[in-house]
C-alpha cells in the first residue's frame, strides 16, 4: 500500500484555478449625472476669504510682527547663496507660471474636457484681473498702514500672475485626483517661498495673491458646476457586485419628479463578486448562503432567475455588431413595479419592475438626501442600495458640528469623511439589528471613485407613517412604534432623528425603525429621552394629541412621561417634525397639557437645551456690530476735547432730558395700543431699542422693536402693524404742530424768516412735477395705491378709534410732545454747557433737520449724518464753528452713544422674561 493510501494520510490537492466570474448584463435605470455644485466649493471660498481678511488685519495691527517674520525670512539666506539660486529661481518661475499650466491643460484636453478647460483659463483671467484692480485700489486709495503691510521696496506685494496660477489650478481639478495639479500646487508654494526669500515679495502678499486666486478658482466652481467623482453607470455595477449581489436589474428611487430626466442603459460586465476572486470551492458557499437568505425570506429556492424570462432576454437581446449593448429604443424607462415576485408554479418569473411611487424606499432617500438604488440579484431578490457621495458630506458635517455647539449635553462627533460616515452608518444599523430592532439589515458595504455604497435588506409591501391616513393608523401600530424605540433603548442605542420617514408600516401591521444614520451607541438618558420626545410629537401631530397621549401612557412608565414634559420643545425636535409643529402650534401645548392632566406633579418648564438661541444670535451681533460702528465711527480725540470744554452740570441736565424723551415714548404706545400694556415695561422696551438704532437706520428699529413687543403681548400683526404706524404718524404730525406754537408764542420765526428760500421752492416745485408725472402712468398709479391704500385702511380705524377715547389721544399727544420737547431740551443743554444760545424756533428746525438727515440717508442711527447736520445749522445759526461741532458731538453723545449700555441691559432684562 502507497504512503498515499495510507489511512489518515491527507494528500495535498493542487490549488483550484481561478474562474472568473459569469459575465452579466445589467439594466440600469438612472438619472443622468449632472455637473454639480458642491457645498464643499462654497464653505471652502467662504474660508479662503476669511483668510484674506485675515492676513490684511495682520498686516495692519500686527505690521511690525509680519515685517519682521518677513525680513527674518530674507535674512536667512546668506547673499552667495541668493546669488546661487537666481537662476534657479528664474527658471523655476518660468516652469509654474508657463509649463506646469500648460501641461495640465494638456492633460485635460487629452481627456476631452474642454469646456474644464475653457472655464479654468477664464478664472484664471478674471482672478488676475481683479488682484490686479485690487492692486491698483489698494496703492491709490488703502490706508497707510495697509500698503506698508502688504508692499514692499518695488511696490504692492500682490501679483496678478500668482493668483491667476492658483484661480487655474483650483478650478481646473483638485490634487488628491489629478497629480500633475499635485506636483503644479507643490511647485507654485515651492516658488513663492524662494520669492520671500530672495525679496521679491512680502509674505502676507503671497499669501493674499494665493488666497485671492484660490477663493475665485472656487467660486467659479461652484457657479459652474464640476464633473462629479460620482460612482454610476459601470462603476455603480462594479461597486454592488463587490459588495456581494449579482445585480440584473438596478433602478433609482426617488421623488417623481426628480425622475423626469432618467434614462435606461445595459452594462456588461464580469467583475469579481466580492472582495476576493470566485473559486470553483467558493462558489457552492456562496450560493448555499443566497438560499438562506431566500430561505428566511420565504422565497422558493427552486424558481428560475429572471435572467430565464422571454421578456428580459428580448429586452437584453438589442447588441451591436461590435458586442457591445445597444440603448434601449425609449430613452424613459417604464417604471411601474410589481414588489413581490410571481409564486413557484406560475412558471419562470417575468423580470421584477420598480416603481417609483415605493413609498418606503422613496422616504429612504428624502430622509438622508442620498441617492438610492431599487437592486434585483440573480437570485430574483431585491434589495436598497444607499449611496454616500463624497460631495455631499461637508453638508453633514457643518449640520452635527451646529448641532453640537447650540445643544447642550448632546455631544456628537462630526464625521470628517465619507468613510467615517459610512462607518457610523454600518455600526449604527448593525447594533439596531444585533438589539433585536426591527429594521433592515445591512448586506454589504463597497466603494468606488467618490462613493460608498450601503447594501441593505429591503422591506416588502410597506410605507412610511407620514404617507399614512390618520385613520389609517391603529392604535396597536402606535404601540408596535413605541415598543421598538423600547428595545432600542434597552440597549443603549438612541435614534436621534425620529421622523414619520423612519417609521415604517409592513404588511399593514409590523413596525419598523429605520434610518440610524444619525444614531448613537451607549447613548446617555437625555439622548434616549429626546427620542421619547420626538416620538411623541411625531405621533400628536399625526394622530392628533389625544390618541397619542393614550398610547405613551399605555407603553410608557409614569417616570418616562415626567421626563418627556420638560423636554418637549420644537428645538428637540428634527426639522420635518419641527416645521409641522410651527404650522399647528397648538399641538405640543395640548400635549403639554395632557400631560400635566395625566401626571400633576409633572413639571413642564421647560429645560435649557439651547446653548443659545437665534434671539442670542441676534443679541450679539447687533453688539458687536454697534461696538465696531463706535470704536471705527467717533472721533474720541474731539469728544475728550469737548467733554473737558463743556460745563458738567449742564453735561448731567443734558443725558436726564435725554432719558425722558423714553417716557413719552413709552406713553404714546400705551395710548394707542388695543390692550393694555405696563408702561414701566413699554418704557423699558423704549430704553433696549437704543441698541437697535445702532444697527438700523433711525426710525426702523425702535419700531421693528415695538411691533415684537406687541405681538409678544398676543396682538395680532395687522393691528400691531396699524399701531406702529399710527405712534409715527402722531409723533410727525406733533412735531410740525409742536414748531407752529413755538413760533407763535415766541413771536419769533427764527431759522422760518429764510425758508422758504429760491433753491428749496425750486426742489420742492421739481419734486411735485415728478410725483405727478409718475402717478399719470396706470401702472405706477396702480403700485402706489396698492401699498398705501392698505395701509390707510389699517390706521383710519385706528384713528377713530382713538379720537373717541379723549383719554387715550390726550396720554398719546403728552408723550410726543414729552419725547419731542425732551429732545430739544437736551439739545439746548448741550448748548449751555459750552455758554451758547439760539432761539427756540431756530433751535427746533436745528434739531428737526439733522433728525430728517439721519432718517433719510440709511446709515445706522444716523451716524455722521445727523452730527454733520447739527453742525451746519449751528453754524446757520452764528454759533462759532469749532463750538457748533462740539455742541452736535456732545449732544450726540449724550442722547444716543452714551445711552446704549442703558438700552444692552434693558434688552437683556426683556429677553429673560420673553418680552421682547
Amino acid at each position: 500500500m502507497s504512503e498515499a493510501d495510507a489511512p489518515g494520510t491527507t494528500v495535498p490537492q493542487a490549488p483550484a484555478p481561478s474562474v472568473p466570474p459569469p459575465t452579466r448584463t445589467v439594466e440600469i435605470i438612472d438619472v443622468p449625472a449632472h455637473r454639480l455644485r458642491r457645498p464643499g466649493d462654497l464653505v471652502a471660498m467662504i474660508l479662503a476669504l476669511l483668510g484674506v481678511v485675515l492676513v490684511l488685519l495682520l498686516a495692519v495691527y500686527a505690521h511690525r510682527t509680519t515685517e519682521g517674520v518677513t525680513e527674518d525670512i530674507e535674512n536667512a539666506l546668506p547673499d552667495f547663496l541668493e546669488r546661487l539660486l537666481d537662476i534657479p529661481l528664474n527658471l523655476l518661475e518660468g516652469l509654474v507660471t508657463f509649463l506646469l499650466p500648460l501641461l495640465v491643460i494638456v492633460e485635460r484636453l487629452i481627456r476631452r474636457q474642454v469646456r474644464v478647460v475653457l472655464e479654468a483659463l477664464a478664472a484664471a483671467v478674471v482672478a488676475a484681473l481683479l488682484t490686479g484692480a485690487g492692486a491698483w485700489l489698494l496703492r491709490s486709495f488703502a490706508p497707510d498702514a495697509l500698503v506698508d503691510g502688504l508692499a514692499i521696496a518695488s511696490g504692492t506685494a500682490l501679483s496678478p500672475a500668482v493668483a491667476a496660477i492658483a484661480a487655474l489650478l483650483t478650478t481646473i481639478g483638485s490634487r488628491d485626483r489629478r497629480r500633475a495639479v499635485g506636483w503644479s500646487w507643490n511647485l507654485l508654494w515651492i516658488v513663492l517661498v524662494l520669492q520671500v526669500l530672495m525679496g521679491a515679495m512680502s509674505l502676507p502678499g503671497a499669501l493674499v495673491s494665493v488666497l485671492l486666486g484660490r477663493a475665485l478658482g472656487l467660486a467659479a466652481r461652484y457657479l459652474w458646476g464640476v464633473r462629479g467623482e460620482r460612482a454610476y453607470g459601470r462603476d455603480l455595477v462594479t461597486a454592488i457586485r463587490r459588495a456581494g449581489l449579482d445585480p440584473l436589474r438596478i433602478q433609482r428611487i426617488a421623488d417623481p419628479e426628480d425622475l423626469a430626466e432618467a434614462t435606461a442603459e445595459l452594462v456588461t460586465t464580469n467583475s469579481p463578486i466580492g472582495y476576493v476572486t470566485e473559486h470553483p470551492d467558493a462558489l457552492p458557499a456562496r450560493a448555499e448562503r443566497r438560499a438562506e437568505i431566500r430561505e428566511e425570506r420565504g422565497a422558493d429556492d427552486d424558481g428560475a432567475p429572471p435572467t430565464s424570462s422571454p421578456a428580459f432576454m428580448a429586452a437584453t437581446s438589442e447588441q451591436a455588431d461590435d458586442g457591445e449593448p445597444a440603448p434601449f429604443s425609449s430613452p424613459t424607462p417604464v417604471v411601474t413595479l410589481d414588489d413581490e415576485s410571481a409564486p413557484a408554479d406560475a412558471g419562470p418569473p417575468a423580470p421584477i419592475r420598480l416603481r417609483v411611487s415605493d413609498p418606503a424606499t422613496v422616504a429612504l432617500a428624502r430622509e438622508g438626501e442620498n441617492r438610492v438604488y431599487a437592486v434585483v440579484d440573480a437570485d430574483g431578490t431585491r434589495w436598497d442600495v444607499v449611496v454616500l457621495d463624497g460631495d455631499r458630506q461637508v453638508v453633514g458635517t457643518l449640520a452635527a458640528f451646529w448641532s453640537t455647539i447650540r445643544l447642550k449635553g448632546l455631544e456628537q462627533r462630526a464625521v470628517v469623511s465619507l468613510r467615517a460616515a459610512a462607518a457610523r452608518a454600518a455600526l449604527m444599523t448593525y447594533a439596531a439589528a444585533a438589539a433585536g430592532v426591527r429594521a433592515p439589515r445591512l448586506q454589504g458595504i463597497a466603494d468606488e471613485e467618490d462613493s460608498v455604497l450601503l447594501v441593505g435588506e429591503h422591506v416588502s409591501s410597506a410605507t412610511t407613517l407620514s404617507a399614512m391616513q390618520p385613520d389609517d393608523i391603529t392604535d396597536e401600530l402606535l404601540d408596535g412604534a413605541w415598543e421598538q424605540l423600547r428595545v432600542a433603548h434597552d440597549a443603549g442605542l438612541a435614534h436621534r432623528a425620529i421622523t414619520g420617514d423612519a417609521i415604517l408600516v409592513a404588511s399593514g401591521r409590523d413596525v419598523w425603525l429605520t434610518a440610524w444614520e444619525n444614531g448613537e451607541i451607549a447613548a446617555s438618558e437625555l439622548a434616549r429621552r429626546l427620542d421619547l420626545a420626538q416620538m411623541l410629537a411625531l405621533l400628536a401631530l399625526t394622530v392628533g394629541p389625544e390618541r397619542a397621549m393614550a398610547s405613551a401612557s399605555r407603553s410608557l412608565t409614569e417616570e418616562q412621561l415626567v421626563a418627556i414634559a420638560p423636554i418637549l420643545q420644537p428645538v428637540a425636535l428634527p426639522p420635518a417634525t419641527r416645521a409641522a409643529a410651527r404650522r399647528d402650534k397648538q399641538v405640543l401645548a395640548r400635549v403639554q397639557n395632557l400631560l400635566v392632566d395625566l401626571i400633576p406633579t409633572a413639571q413642564t418648564e421647560p429645560m435649557q437645551l439651547a446653548r443659545f438661541s437665534a434671539r442670542t444670535v441676534v443679541t450679539v451681533t447687533v453688539a458687536v456690530i454697534a461696538g465696531f460702528i463706535l470704536l471705527t465711527t467717533l472721533n474720541f480725540d474731539q469728544i475728550i476735547a469737548a467733554v473737558r470744554e463743556a460745563n458738567p452740570v449742564w453735561m448731567v441736565v443734558a443725558f436726564l432730558l435725554g432719558l425722558l424723551t423714553y417716557l413719552g415714548s413709552a406713553m404714546s404706545l400705551v395710548a394707542f395700543s388695543p390692550e393694555k400694556l405696563p408702561l414701566w415695561r413699554t418704557t423699558l422696551v423704549q430704553v433696549a431699542a437704543s441698541v437697535i438704532t445702532l444697527v438700523a437706520p433711525a426710525g426702523i428699529g425702535p419700531a421693528a422693536l415695538n411691533l415684537r413687543y406687541l405681538q409678544k403681548n398676543r396682538i395680532a400683526t395687522p393691528m400691531a402693524l396699524a399701531t406702529v404706524a399710527l405712534v409715527q404718524v402722531s409723533q410727525f404730525v406733533t412735531t410740525v404742530l409742536l414748531l407752529l406754537v413755538i413760533a407763535l408764542v415766541t413771536g419769533s420765526s427764527g431759522a422760518l424768516d429764510s425758508l422758504p428760500s429760491g433753491a428749496v421752492l425750486l426742489v420742492v416745485a421739481l419734486v411735485l412735477v415728478a410725483a405727478s408725472t409718475a402717478f399719470a402712468f396706470p401702472a405706477v398709479r396702480r403700485w402706489v395705491l396698492a401699498r398705501l391704500v392698505p395701509m390707510l385702511r389699517q390706521v383710519w380705524p385706528r384713528v377713530v378709534w382713538v379720537v373717541g377715547q379723549p383719554g387715550r389721544l390726550a396720554m398719546g399727544i403728552g408723550g410726543n410732545l414729552i419725547m419731542t420737547i425732551g429732545y430739544l431740551a437736551a439739545f439746548q443743554a448741550a448748548l449751555e454747557a459750552f455758554a451758547q444760545s439760539v432761539p427756540l424756533t431756530s433751535l427746533a428746525i436745528i434739531y428737526l433737520v439733522g433728525t430728517a438727515a439721519g432718517s433719510a440717508i440709511p446709515t445706522p442711527g444716523g451716524v455722521g449724518t445727523v452730527e454733520l447736520a447739527l453742525t451746519s445749522g449751528l453754524r446757520t445759526a452764528g454759533v462759532p464753528t469749532a463750538v457748533a461741532a462740539s455742541s452736535a458731538v456732545l449732544f450726540r453723545v449724550l442722547t444716543f452713544w452714551g445711552r446704549v449700555p442703558l438700552g444692552w441691559l434693558a434688552m437683556r432684562y426683556l429677553q429673560k422674561r420673553d418680552a421682547i
